[in-house]
């Protein structure tokens, strides 16, 4: 699957193209009128309302400009141990590498890997199995970290904070980055190329930022999960259960959503399954999501 923004291609690689999670308990609050109303939208990519479902998928984009080759989030990964999610929990053969060389980019040819935040879905493959030992998938790509973002983690992790499920994710796909010199911690406003930018969205995670892409005539954001659901959309100040603060979160998503409304900025979730992203359509009620940016 791909689109284009401006000169630059996108290639989604996706790892996990249906993850349900109960609506009830992820994204508790959702409003019962607003999801009957939008159930045309919602369902069935995004929602299973007789299931208490909500939908998702786990996927990277691989953006390539101006000769560099940029991979955003890097999922799940193989061999590691989640089995908090048995789904994830010691796969073998999942096929993402070979999906990746199919989109016509080698894992040596990545030159940058942004990790948005550091949860177990968007570190995994940072590093494969290699005789034992976690060593990094791309061998070439310098790996960029949210200085706040791992400085917090870090810190979890070794006072014994972080749940089990993080901290794994951090010996497995993170640590072992950093000890091998491939990590450049980077700040809010660091620019990667022309047009390219990181920019704080907080409340998720303390420290997640998001790629703004300001070309002349094409603005887009990768927000991580900063927006999880088209749901959010339409009721911005409805938070996960997962968000870190979920008042920080809603007023992270709520500017999101207005600046692109005003400016027709594309956003690119992590999370979002069918068409993957969306334009913003400011109406009388508030926002709808605007689906169909050219995937092929």
């Amino acid at each position: 699957m791909r689109f284009a923004i401006g000169d630059a291609t996108v290639d989604i690689i996706v790892d996990d193209d249906d993850f349900g999670l109960p609506l009830s308990e992820f994204l508790p609050g959702a409003d019962p009128e607003l999801l009957e109303r939008h159930r045309g939208t919602l369902e069935p990519d995004f929602l299973d309302r007789a299931r208490d479902l909500a939908r998702f998928a786990i996927q990277s984009f691989v953006f390539r400009a101006g000769g560099k080759t940029l991979l955003i989030d890097s999922c799940i990964g193989d061999h590691k141990d989640i089995p908090e999610i048995p789904a994830w929990h010691q796969r073998r053969g999942s096929g993402f590498l070979d999906r990746l060389r199919q989109s016509g980019v080698d894992p040596a040819e990545v030159d940058l890997v942004l990790c948005t935040h550091l949860h177990v879905d968007h570190v995994g493959w940072n590093t494969r199995q290699d005789n034992g030992h976690w060593e990094p998938t791309f061998p070439n790509a310098r790996y960029l970290f949210g200085r706040r973002e791992l400085a917090d983690w870090m810190t979890q992790h070794d006072t014994g904070r972080a749940l089990p499920i993080h901290a794994r994710a951090l010996e497995q796909s993170v640590i072992p980055i950093v000890e091998a010199g491939k990590a450049d911690l980077v700040d809010d406003g660091h620019e990667l190329g022309p047009g390219l930018q990181l920019a704080p969205l907080p409340g998720h995670t303390s420290g997640q930022m998001g790629l703004v892409v300001n070309y002349a005539r094409d603005r887009a954001i990768f927000c991580g999960d900063a927006v999880h659901h088209p749901l959010q959309v339409f009721q911005p100040d409805l938070s996960t259960s997962t968000c870190v603060d979920q008042k920080l979160a809603a007023e992270t998503r709520k500017k999101i959503l207005a600046e692109a409304a005003d400016s027709g900025r594309l956003v690119v979730p992590a999370h979002f399954r069918g068409s993957r992203c969306a334009h913003i359509h400011a109406n009388g009620r508030g926002y709808a999501p605007v689906f169909g940016h050219g995937l092929r």
